[in-house]
């Protein structure tokens, strides 16, 4: 993997010769090369001379000056842990039977490097009758899709009969470059008829930028099978992602391009400056930014003395290279010998700023690019056909613009240009529709908004002029340049506010808001009344009681967006999109779900044997089955859809009509509950499988059993292979086996384990069999050898159900931590979560077009997914990371959190905005805290380490070491002096200065912590363990004061414990048996806090006292004590839904009525209780993390042109029944505390 020349090389390749003319640089010389070769053949070249000519101008033309192996990973999300050379991958490729292997990366991973630095290595190995490597810049050709060879050829001087008998008789390898760039959407493979008779025999390495793809964006580049043009032989497909440079990736760039020329800074001062300016490491992982950071960090860090405070972002980094390239060919141009009228030109770009009419000239070019050629990258001039077009304004010879032609970021091939690197047209563009250097420019015509007081452009500005709402990198820049500009976020809520008002700011302010969700602008409580953003993307926003009445909103995406509570109020809401479908209400759990093969019919087994039977047209229940005795736990349709098997808990096996509600046949023999029922795709067979430890066999016409398959434990799922030759079968033992259906005979076994199997499915093509066991972990079998592949952790509990999508690109897997998961059916990578079930999945199931999801849950609903919202084109790495731990510092400005992946996050505790991010991808981070003064956090992980890092820097300053065991919490005294620590068998206290262990309270005395505490001084620490356990220690004594265990109630559940503010009174929470405060001397307790119908798992108090926050499972619950003076009853106020999974933590912001919570879904959010007309309202301030749609609460009265699905899934009841309102039943709210709330009020 390589950058692009640097500033120097490409400078140098374009001095002038003595007259005064260009020298070629590398990239002017192909077609000039081939020119030459081709006048000086008198003859017709035979075949392996071209091919020699060929082969010596593309050596010639390779340059490559710094050059570093690639790696790359299976797929878009896949672990560092799944790395490959991807050379090896290639020539794997060459080696093997496959036809096309598409290779993606993002803008700038080296994916054109790669293709060069290939082309160059199979050219040198090249020998005559081989196979001939062809690079082929796609975006240079005008029909890629029909006659690439035949035109790339040509463009070579290859004669047509030359072509002819290479097509007849020769291999290719065609280098394809620049899919994305080239905009193009058909399979390249097949519209060129390859490896056909008669056709070329090549075979085809695509690349492309991941934000291109779209959710079948395999369809695009998979070959058709042989004589079978409507099926997509998969088989013969390969698939790369180039990822991004590791640390020693980065060190050996480094040392090759610091030897590029004498520089005054050296590898070490490089490295330093990378690794200590914070987050910078990992925005150099990619290479061509790292190019820009190599080349720019000099300026970045001029006059910067502490360098651990600096921020940079990628916008910056091209800002700077950008202002560091130009001033680098200004000084060339400088010193160079120009032609009279050329030297003027100079002087006068040289007196009016020669950097800024650089970017200008850049930034104008860009813009046309865009409004002229919808952003096809390679302009073509002739100066003889184009003088009158607009291509003339920057490719002419007038002087002033040849020379910053020549200074610009662009490269020339014969009469075509471009910019050097695709995400450069972009940043230019970018700079166009918003260029910082313009902020202060008066003659900038303007228009004044009341609303806000800000002054801004809106006639002919470039947000006006078109959506750049498919343009996600272009939007990336502008969100970035949000950030680090506040007037230009003033200026787009400016434009969205000015909407309201002027319907010519309709197209500006969609683009605005598109921009301000991307860059993480919350709008929360915001008045959006009668704005108009038609098509506007606002994936993930969040607009938590937003007024948004009277607005435009037709053709808006709100895809995983947070609307609860808002006003959609006479909103126009044509063809809005919200990423799925309204959920299906049951009367009882669903247990299973199916789809007919023609995706007409749907149907779900239900807990109380009932069979539901909808239409997708509309999704309405058109029958209802009836007949098993007890639940229905599986269901299959037969490959016609004439018929449906479903199998009950019952014992019973039925065979149904699936047009109406009769039953063909109803089969015994299982003893007990049949669990799994499959159809054989000849329809000749079908199989069950039950809780009595048998696989049966039936034969469909005449319903005998042909073979009884007996197992060893609870057969829980089975899978007939498609070609229907064998059945798979998997166990509570921790077998998946594999049988012949025509012997019963046992072919394939797994071999036993101690995880036991849930369920299991075939791919598509047969290769491959997926698992999912009781720990939440999956596993990718080889179908034919029972050889693991893949195994991940997929679910934090249970894997329920688990299916293959029909084309084979995806799986999607049910648990029981609620969550749908897709995952890529190749790499076994996640591709999106869906969240918004409260119970156990336990069904998934996809439409047979691969267009829908469907999800049947213990909550009484199926759920309908849309894939085109499972985040392709997005970022979802870590965006559904599970959120173990959050944390406010004791000054309220701060807030942290820490992941399951070991990410720790800094937020600004107002905003949200994330500033410092700690990496520890080795470890989960189990529990962090922040010191009393606020100036360190500290972490506990999964590898037994407490860990102390600078909360201003992020740097590493200490490690505590002494667990074997995970560190499930951490915590600092309010003193300041102390840290403790626990894990499975001891706690610990440490000195925090220096990080001296003091004492070490080890398993004989203390029952497995979850929980610590200190008392407001200090002095006292409580824990709380499993199994009811409470203790607390005497800090100056060194002596327990209390050691209690509760063996009331669910004693298995973990005990959780809190000091009451400014108290010594220890207040304890397990199980279902509510919060116990115990007195001072820790002898007694009493339940303070109880409801019949909540189970309170852990709580927090408001700093105040007045609040308390308690959470079970996915819902928080608030209680509130009155002011008054005197004995009282606490108050249940209310419960607050809508999290993306089980809470792992909630705490309460210092001096404020705001809590936080961290949940294993992947949000961290922020909570504001508000109390109007002696109503409690409990608003969303911010989020951050992975999410599903909230609309509960959402009012769409008079919304025009919602659809009717829409508006079902928005009005739909959150189906809960565990929890009661805040107008349930006075005596079941209110619970007396006695002399608690004295001593409370006396505080």
């Amino acid at each position: 993997m390589s950058s692009p020349s640097t500033v120097q090389e490409v400078a140098d390749s374009q001095e002038l010769t003595s007259d005064g003319k260009r020298c070629l640089s590398q990239l002017d010389r192909p077609a000039k090369f081939g020119r030459a070769a081709a006048e000086t053949d008198d003859v017709p070249a035979t075949i392996e001379v071209a091919l020699l000519r060929l082969k010596t101008n593309r050596l010639i033309e390779y340059n490559q000056p710094v050059y570093i192996a690639p790696m790359a990973k299976p797929d878009l999300q896949a672990p560092d842990n799944t790395l490959f050379s991807l050379m090896d991958k290639v020539e794997g490729f060459l080696a093997d039977d496959s036809q096309v292997m598409l290779v993606l990366g993002d803008s700038g991973a080296g994916k054109s490097t790669f293709n060069r630095h290939l082309e160059h290595a199979l050219w040198q190995d090249y020998e005559p009758g081989g196979r001939i490597p062809l690079f082929i810049n796609l975006p240079a050709l005008d029909r890629p899709d029909r006659e690439m060879v035949v035109e790339h050829l040509k463009s070579a001087n290859f004669s047509e009969e030359q072509i002819w008998d290479l097509k007849q008789h020769r291999q290719l390898l065609l280098i394809c470059d620049g899919y994305d760039e080239s905009q193009l959407t058909s399979n390249l493979h097949t519209t060129n008829l390859f490896n056909r008779p008669g056709q070329w025999n090549a075979k085809l390495l695509i690349t492309c930028r991941t934000q291109y793809l779209s959710p079948d964006y395999r369809d695009r580049f998979a070959p058709e099978a042989t004589g079978q043009y409507h099926r997509t032989a998969y088989n013969l497909f390969q698939e790369a992602v180039i990822a991004p440079f590791s640390k020693k990736q980065i060190e050996l760039y480094v040392e090759q391009f610091v030897l590029l020329k004498p520089r005054t800074w050296v590898k070490k001062g490089y490295m330093d400056t990378l690794t200590t300016i914070p987050n910078l490491m990992d925005l150099v992982r990619n290479p061509f930014l790292l190019t820009l950071a190599l080349e720019s960090l000099p300026s970045v860090v001029k006059n910067n003395t502490t360098l651990s405070n600096l921020r940079v972002t990628r916008v910056e980094l091209y800002d700077r290279f950008v202002d560091h390239w130009l001033e680098v060919n200004k000084r060339r141009l400088q010193k160079q010998t120009l032609r009279d009228d050329k030297h003027v030109a100079l002087e006068d770009l040289l007196a009016d700023k020669f950097v800024h009419n650089g970017i200008i000239f850049q930034k104008e070019l860009a813009e046309a690019i865009f409004q002229e050629q919808e952003g096809r990258p390679i302009v073509e001039y002739s100066n003889r056909r184009d003088k009158s077009s607009w291509k003339a304004r920057f490719f002419d010879s007038e002087p002033e613009r040849s020379l910053l032609r020549d200074a610009s970021l662009l490269s020339r091939t014969g009469n075509q240009y471009r910019f050097i690197h695709r995400s450069v047209l972009e940043y230019f563009f970018s700079c166009y529709v918003w260029d910082a250097s313009r902020e202060d420019d008066e003659f900038v015509p303007h228009v004044y908004s009341e609303a806000t007081g800000v002054s801004l452009p809106v006639t002919d500005h470039p947000l006006s002029k078109r959506s750049l709402v498919p343009e996600q990198s272009v939007i990336q820049f502008l969100a970035e340049r949000v950030q680090m500009r506040p007037i230009f976020k003033q200026y787009l809520l400016a434009l969205v506010e000015l909407s309201k008002l002027d319907p010519q700011a309709t197209i500006a302010a969609a683009n605005a808001i598109t921009i301000l969700v991307r860059a993480g602008r919350h709008f929360n409580g915001a008045d959006l009344r009668g704005i108009r953003i038609p098509g506007a993307n606002l994936t993930g926003g969040q607009f938590d009681s937003t007024q948004l009445q009277d607005s435009d909103l037709a053709g808006v995406i709100f895809t995983k967006a947070w609307i609860r509570q808002a006003d959609f109020t006479g909103a126009r809401m044509d063809e809005t999109r919200f990423g799925e479908l309204p959920n299906l209400q049951e009367a009882s759990e669903v247990l299973s779900c199916a789809f007919s093969p023609d995706g007409k019919s749907f149907a779900t087994g239900l807990d109380n044997s009932n069979i539901s039977i909808y239409d997708t047209t509309t999704w309405t229940r058109i029958r209802v089955f009836q007949g098993h005795k007890m639940g229905t736990g599986s269901l299959a349709y037969s490959t016609t859809g004439l018929q449906l098997l479903s199998g009950g808990y019952c014992g019973t096996v039925r065979l149904w009509d699936g047009e109406t509600d009769v039953t063909d046949r109803i089969l015994k023999g299982h003893s007990q509950k049949v669990r799994a029922v499959a159809f054989s795709p000849s329809g000749m067979q079908f199989a069950s499988a039950g809780a009595d430890k048998s696989v049966r066999l039936w034969d469909t016409q005449t319903g005998t059993v042909t073979f009884v398959i007996i197992h060893l434990g609870d057969v829980t799922g089975i899978a007939y292979s498609p070609d229907g030759n064998n059945i798979t079968s998997c166990c509570l033992d921790g077998q998946v086996q594999v049988f012949d259906t025509r012997t019963g005979l046992l072919v394939l076994s797994s071999g036993t384990s101690d995880v036991g199997y849930y369920c299991l499915a075939y791919s598509p093509n047969g290769q491959l069999i997926v698992s999912g066991d009781i720990f939440g972990y999956l596993q990718l079998w080889e179908a034919t050898t029972m050889m693991p592949r893949n195994n991940w952790r997929g679910h934090s509990r249970s894997v329920r159900n688990v299916e293959f999508s029909p084309n084979g690109q995806w799986i999607v897997s049910g648990g029981d931590d609620n969550t749908v998961k897709v995952w890529d059916g190749y790499a076994a990578t996640l591709v999106s979560v869906f969240t918004g079930h409260t119970s156990s999945i336990t069904s998934v199931a996809f439409s047979p077009d691969c267009s829908l999801i469907a999800s049947g849950s213990k909550d009484r609903t199926v759920r309908l997914w849309e894939m085109n919202s499972a985040g392709f084109g997005f970022d979802v790495d870590g965006a559904f990371d599970s959120k173990r731990s959050v944390a406010y510092s004791p000054d309220g400005r701060l807030l942290i959190s820490g992941s399951r992946a070991g990410v720790i996050q800094q937020h600004d505790a107002e905003s949200g905005e994330i500033g410092l991010v700690i990496r520890r991808h080795e470890f989960e981070a189990n529990s962090v805290a922040y010191s009393s003064d606020s100036r360190q956090i500290s972490l506990g992980d999964s590898g037994g380490h407490v860990t102390l890092w600078s909360a201003h820097t992020g740097a590493h300053e200490n490690i505590l070491l002494g667990h074997t065991m995970d560190v499930s919490a951490v915590v600092f005294s309010p003193c300041g002096q102390w840290i403790a620590s626990s894990d499975d068998r001891t706690v610990r206290l440490w000195d925090a200065r220096s990080g001296t262990s003091i004492q070490v309270f080890s398993s004989d005395r203390v029952s497995p912590v979850r929980s610590l505490s200190f008392s407001s001084s200090g002095a006292e620490i409580a824990f709380g363990g499993d199994f009811g356990r409470v203790q607390v220690w005497d800090v100056t004594t060194g002596k327990f004061k209390m050691d209690k265990m509760d063996t009331i109630g669910d004693t298995f559940r973990r005990c959780f414990v809190r000091y009451l503010p400014r108290s010594l009174q220890v207040v304890s929470c397990y199980g279902s048996e509510g919060a116990h405060l115990w007195d001072e001397e820790g002898r007694h307790s009493r339940i303070i806090l109880q409801h019949g119908r909540i189970t309170i798992q852990h709580f927090a108090f408001s700093s105040c006292g007045q609040w308390i926050a308690s959470v079970e499972g996915d819902t928080v619950h608030l209680w509130r004590s009155p002011l008054d003076e005197r004995p009282q009853d606490w108050e249940y106020v209310l419960a607050v839904e809508g999290f993306t999974g089980v809470i792992g933590e909630i705490v309460w912001r210092p001096n404020k009525l705001e809590f936080a919570t961290a949940d294993v879904g992947g949000s961290t959010r922020v909570w504001r209780i508000v109390e109007r007309f002696d109503k409690v309202v409990v608003q969303l301030v911010w989020g951050t993390g992975g999410s599903g749609l909230v609309a509960s609460g959402s009012l769409l009265n008079d919304a025009i042109g919602l659809n009717t699905f829409n508006r079902n899934l928005l009005e739909q009841p959150v189906v809960d029944d565990r929890y009661l309102s805040s107008s349930d039943d006075e005596g079941l709210r209110r619970f007396q505390i006695g002399d608690y709330l004295e001593k409370l009020q006396r505080f």
